[in-house]
């Protein structure tokens, strides 16, 4: 069983993260923008990734503001050349951050690939100063699997299975998680994919189910000829179905006394 289906040295990850950026930067950037960072902010982006995020977030802090962006693999992120980034190497699950350190903290499709999900928004929380913002994004595979596509529809079972540190409900998970972080003025809102032949979020589910149908196989969870089925799937012109949910939950620290 595998630990982690993405590893940025796989075929096709930048073009996979690319079109991942392409669909969700808008809607992450509606969000942070609702919370008002902005010039001088001290910024955290955890699993920055391919680092789309980041470089915005930048820009938003400007000169007197700074981002730290932190990755398990840093390769996408330090191809930015900014002078208020920091890119650090660093695993979430068992390395911290000083306390009261960020004015915003954001994390995006992270927490579906770990334990302890948890503890680790805890830990976030904890490093935000007095007034500052957390912002957590995280697909949720329910709506997918639920879909009247049943082939389609098997993959999110095969893919917990076949990565049983991750959770195909890490974003509905949230609604709840975020009560339980001591923050106010918390929020949440939701965006759902519907997947079309021909479109580059097809083009991004077909990239995924690639990376994630060798593991799948291996562990007797789909045969090669459905695995295959699969990812042919959505290419198919009668294909229109259910990917997932974008469940994004914020809050607040409280203010200092």
């Amino acid at each position: 069983m595998a630990e982690y289906a993405f590893p940025h040295t796989g075929p096709n990850e930048d073009r996979r993260l690319e079109l991942l950026e392409q669909h969700l930067d808008p809607l992450t950037k509606r969000r942070v923008e609702r919370l008002g960072v902005g010039e001088g902010a001290r910024c955290l982006e955890v699993a920055g990734g391919r680092g789309s995020i980041t470089r915005w977030l930048c820009e938003l802090a400007g000169p007197t503001g700074h981002v730290t962006a932190t990755d398990l693999e840093t390769s996408f992120l330090e191809r930015l050349d900014l002078p208020n980034l920091t890119v650090l190497r660093h695993d979430v699950r068992v390395e911290g951050f000083p306390e009261r350190s960020f004015d915003f903290i954001h994390a995006r499709a992270l927490l579906m690939h770990i334990p302890g999900r948890l503890q680790v928004l805890r830990e976030m929380a904890s490093w935000l100063a007095p007034g500052g913002s957390l912002l957590v994004e995280e697909p949720d595979f329910g709506m997918w699997a639920a879909d009247y596509d049943s082939i389609w529809a098997a993959h999110p079972r095969a893919w917990q299975e076949a990565f049983p540190n991750g959770s195909p409900s890490a974003g509905r998970a949230l609604l709840r998680q975020i009560h339980r972080l001591g923050l106010e003025e918390i929020g949440a809102d939701a965006e759902l994919d519907v997947v079309a032949p021909g479109t580059p979020l097809a083009e991004f589910f077909r990239l995924s189910l690639e990376r994630t149908s060798g593991p799948l196989v291996a562990a007797g969870l789909l045969t090669a000829a459905e695995a295959a089925e699969q990812i042919a799937r959505v290419d198919r012109p009668d294909f229109l179905a259910c990917g997932f949910a974008y469940i994004g939950a914020w809050g607040r620290a409280p203010a200092a006394p």
